[in-house]
């Protein structure tokens, strides 16, 4: 059986709209291409989601970064150098309208040296780390059950661990908080959702399914949550009747949690992830000062580059951050911005 595994990292895509069709995700207003945010994303990626990538210990898939075309030459030249340590590796340069939709798999045929029996494809948010095992994990699921000839045609995957790392560096926390670890009846974050799909029976990406819905895509037992899950139940059927597919997975045969051998994926929080603070609103189960390496064993960061960063993490900058996000962002509106911005003034006295 032959498998293609693209790894997706999307960074600064303005496109407005583009993925409206996930339903329930939101991204704020302030613009992605601006200077400070593409600086502040490529700090990021270089610290935590490129370490992530390079240490998998399997190393049989695709990354591809996908990233706005208006990019600047120099954040591109930049981006470049930054995922060149992955043999295999691309940039891929979006601009809408596209000749391919990114929830379809047309836009990565030409990285397929040869026709795939299967294609899998796995979100890395290039803010957050995959632990080292992450990869591995789920090729080896899915060669284990091809071997026992129980193989879907389809099949989510994702994580339903999370550690997450307060990226406000402090005079007594300079690495930051560790805050977790989370898990969830659903994967807890976007990095690691992955979906798998018989080739090319079945013409779907991951990029148009959203993780906070998981096994509700395919658990037929019970309504769709959101008019996402009941389109993508309809494609995936109307495409197995189109195969001859009669036999399609549901419940817990659909679902996949590589968390559970591979570890919890590292989500960072730096002041503009409003998936981390949804997180970190929920009430810490633990919290502990990042000390390094020793604080996330199961993830690779560079530290190095963290601590050449630092300034970028300091706690009001990362405050401000917020801030500008809550105040420009299409939802919440200023007073959910001061209350937010209030209690991280009174978290950062209590420190």
């Amino acid at each position: 059986m032959k498998l293609a595994h693209f790894v997706i990292t999307r960074f600064c895509l303005r496109a407005p709209g583009l993925f409206d069709h996930l339903g329930g995700m939101r991204f704020g207003s302030v613009d992605p291409l601006e200077r400070r945010t593409v600086d502040l994303r490529l700090k990021l990626l270089e610290t935590t989601c490129r370490p992530g990538i390079l240490s998998q210990t399997a190393q049989g898939f695709t990354w591809v970064v996908l990233a706005d075309r208006r990019l600047g030459d120099d954040a591109k030249a930049r981006l470049r150098r930054l995922i060149g340590g992955k043999a295999r590796s691309c940039l891929y340069e979006y601009g809408a309208p596209a000749a391919h939709r990114l929830e379809a798999l047309g836009w990565l045929r030409h990285l397929l040296a040869d026709e795939p029996d299967y294609v899998l494809t796995t979100l890395a948010d290039d803010d957050d780390v995959l632990p080292r095992r992450f990869v591995e994990a789920l090729q080896s699921h899915v060669f284990e059950l091809d071997d026992q000839g129980r193989l879907p045609p389809y099949k989510i995957m994702g994580g339903r661990r999370a550690d997450l790392w307060d990226m406000a560096f402090t005079r007594d926390a300079p690495l930051g908080w560790a805050v977790g670890s989370w898990r969830g009846a659903a994967p807890v974050t976007a990095s690691g959702f992955s979906l798998l799909c018989r080739h090319p029976a079945f013409d779907f990406s991951v990029l148009g399914m959203n993780h906070r819905f998981a096994e509700a895509y395919f658990d037929l037992a019970r309504p769709p949550p959101a008019a996402n899950v009941r389109i993508h139940r309809r494609r995936f059927m109307e495409a197995a009747r189109g195969a001859g597919v009669r036999s399609v997975p549901g419940g817990a045969d659909a679902f996949f949690d590589a968390g559970g051998e591979a570890g919890a994926v590292l989500l960072t929080n730096h002041g503009a992830n409003l998936q981390a603070w949804r997180l970190r609103g929920r009430g810490a189960p633990g919290r502990m000062k990042v000390l390094g390496a020793e604080t996330f064993p199961d993830v690779s960061v560079d530290w190095e580059a963290v601590r050449r960063h630092a300034g970028h993490f300091g706690a009001w900058r990362v405050r401000c951050r917020l801030l500008r996000q809550k105040l420009y962002g299409k939802k919440g509106g200023r007073v959910d911005a001061l209350h937010r911005f209030g209690h991280g003034i009174r978290s950062s006295l209590a420190r």
